[in-house]
């Protein structure tokens, strides 16, 4: 049996439906979890981990392959369900970030989890009785959970 492996993982919906369009036209077979519920409810993009594109351990090389010829420079690296080790598709300016904590290049640029909303984006949301409409964004170590800026 063949095993199924997380390829890449997306937090923009349609990313990831460009990237799983482009597999399924070169042949390559895959699918993507927890598409609907991110996009039913975005604010559990962070609990869910992303949007998920699954596809046979086999096809890997030929879609990393494909996917560096097409000139798709991914956000994040991919990750097999075993544990196993990272394997970067493709180096990008996100990807070449280490983290001054652990030195771990698995880092994103993410909404911040620790300080997630600005002072004004509270005061204003405070007065409307809304919930803040304004995430701060920034560089996440998804190894030692360390948010950093530049």
């Amino acid at each position: 049996m063949d095993k199924i492996i997380v390829f890449e993982t997306f937090y923009n919906p349609i990313e990831a439906n460009i990237v799983k369009s482009r597999l399924l036209d070169s042949g390559i077979q895959c699918f993507l979890t927890d598409e609907h519920t991110i996009g039913m409810n975005p604010l559990y993009t962070q609990a869910l981990g992303g949007i998920k594109l699954h596809i046979f351990e086999r096809n890997l090389e030929q879609a990393t392959a494909l996917l560096q010829q097409e000139g798709f420079s991914p956000g994040f690296t991919m990750t097999s369900d075993g544990g196993e080790e990272e394997v970067p598709i493709k180096e990008v300016e996100t990807l070449n970030k280490a983290c001054p904590n652990c030195g771990s290049t698995h880092v994103g640029y993410v909404q911040a989890t620790k300080k997630r909303f600005g002072i004004l984006t509270v005061f204003i949301s405070f007065i409307l009785f809304v919930y803040p409409f304004h995430v701060n964004k920034t560089y996440h170590c998804f190894d030692c959970e360390h948010e950093f800026e530049k």
